[in-house]
């Protein structure tokens, strides 16, 4: 017998769900033991089967006992443990099992109201048949009547046993359809399975849909730099910053693209690239990039990204290294590229600040000076500035004249003068005069290109 209550005094909505899985009961059969009175469970168990019986259900913190029928004894039997509220009971169950196979030879101690399938959960007591004759009955699954053992409910009209059958048909094609689409899910996540036709972004190319893995990013981003890099060699060999400026642009543009890709990989929006062009924000976020891993599943912005692209990688950094290789060769060799590398790397900076109606900073690189020119310098030992102006006059095929004032009496009385007949109190070398014209303060190449005459 239960109660109907819990040991702890919880709901018995609280233990519904336990219950049903231990014993494998439909939900009318759950309705009718958990309805909140003294429900029989088992009416033909032996006392050891019965002592089993009790602590299962206690275990399921159902209160439980066990109580003699009067039909059996004269006198009631008090029950091992105090009973709750206790209340004449029939001794007809409310709780009848499903009609045992009529093949199925009659095994004794079989649970009363809860044997449902004819496979039994693990953990749940063996059962016995239900009990025969005309105390045997059955609860019919669509209205929950119970009814003396037969085949069409005397309420509804249903077909008991094809009914049961056609749920169990039922249950076992959702179960397959379940296990079809996990398997469709695991086929569909398998790296490197997807359909030839499907489309996917590659390291070169101008789209912005599609998904980069974090080998072929780390490509890009080797791709993006040799573009850089060519283009600023190609400004050192011909002389115009132009061509460093431009390069820098391609190179931005397909720094984003590769970016967006990127983080489309990782299921985030390709607008996100734009962080770029914030200082020290973007440059964190291209480097954190390289070890955020992308979804492992096809995301709204495409299918995963095959694996592989080691040989791409090598490849792209090979060429990196030689580029570089070559580029130090023929700028640190030549006083004049060095120059011309300044000047391409300042494109958009110095050149923009020092262009004039003579060509700007790509004009001064390629500028031929008359012989003619006359050049003064006054310099002080150990003066960088000094040294960069009279490495720009010999770069330039310039004669000129060096004054060092630290070391004669006579150059620094005449710097003194020259100063002071030019208004000016303060001195800073290097002092040029170009054709006359004195450029006091350190001036910059392109003032004394503006005094030049060229040819």
């Amino acid at each position: 017998m239960i109660s109907g209550r819990t040991l702890s005094g919880a709901p018995l909505a609280d233990v519904r769900d336990t219950v049903g899985l231990a014993f494998q009961l439909q939900d009318g059969q759950l309705d009718r033991m958990l309805c909140g009175k003294p429900v029989a469970v088992s009416r033909s168990a032996t006392p050891d089967v019965a002592e089993k019986l009790v602590a299962r259900l206690r275990a399921l913190d159902l209160e439980a006992y066990v109580e003699s029928p009067p039909a059996v004894s004269g006198t009631p039997v008090k029950p091992t443990t105090p009973v709750v509220a206790p209340e004449p009971r029939e001794s007809k169950p409310l709780v009848a099992p499903v009609e045992t196979p009529r093949a199925a030879a009659p095994q004794p101690n079989e649970l009363f109201a809860l044997a449902r399938p004819t496979v039994a959960a693990p953990d749940v007591l063996p059962q016995v048949p239900a009990l025969q004759g005309a105390d045997a009955e059955v609860l019919c699954p669509k209205c929950g009547e119970a009814q003396p053992k037969r085949t069409l409910c005397r309420k509804c009209g249903l077909d008991m046993p094809r009914y049961a059958a056609a749920q169990e048909a039922l249950e076992r094609e959702a179960r397959e359809q379940r296990a079809a689409e996990v398997a469709a899910r695991t086929q569909s996540s398998a790296r490197g399975r997807r359909p030839a036709d499907e489309a996917t972004a590659g390291v070169l190319g101008v789209g912005f849909s599609g998904r980069l893995g974090r080998l072929d990013y780390f490509t890009s981003s080797l791709v993006s730099t040799l573009l850089w890099l060519a283009f600023v060699l190609l400004a050192v060999k011909t002389g115009k910053a132009a061509f460093a400026g431009f390069g820098m642009f391609l190179s931005a543009i397909y720094g984003v693209r590769c970016i967006a890709l990127r983080l489309h990989d990782t299921g985030r929006n390709g607008w996100l690239s734009l962080i770029l062009f914030v200082p020290v924000l973007g440059g964190l976020m291209a480097l954190a990039l390289l070890f955020i891993g992308g979804d492992h599943d096809d995301n709204e912005y495409g299918p995963v990204p095959a694996d592989g692209g080691g040989r791409r990688a090598l490849v792209a950094l090979a060429a990196v290294l030689a580029l570089g290789t070559l580029s130090y060769r023929n700028i640190a060799g030549d006083p004049e590229n060095a120059a011309r590398f300044l000047a391409a790397m300042s494109a958009g900076e110095d050149g923009t600040a020092h262009a004039d109606d003579t060509g700007g900073a790509g004009a001064l690189s390629q500028a031929s000076y008359a012989s003619s020119n006359r050049v003064d310098i006054y310099v002080i030992t150990g003066c960088t500035d000094c040294d960069d102006m009279r490495e720009w006059l010999d770069g330039n095929g310039l004669r000129y004249t060096v004054y060092a004032v630290d070391k004669d009496q006579s150059a620094a009385e005449r710097l003194h003068s020259i100063v002071a007949g030019n208004g000016d109190a303060r001195i800073q070398l290097p002092v040029l005069e170009v054709n006359g014209k004195v450029l006091p303060g350190n001036p910059d190449v392109d003032a004394v290109h503006r005094q030049l005459r060229q040819e």
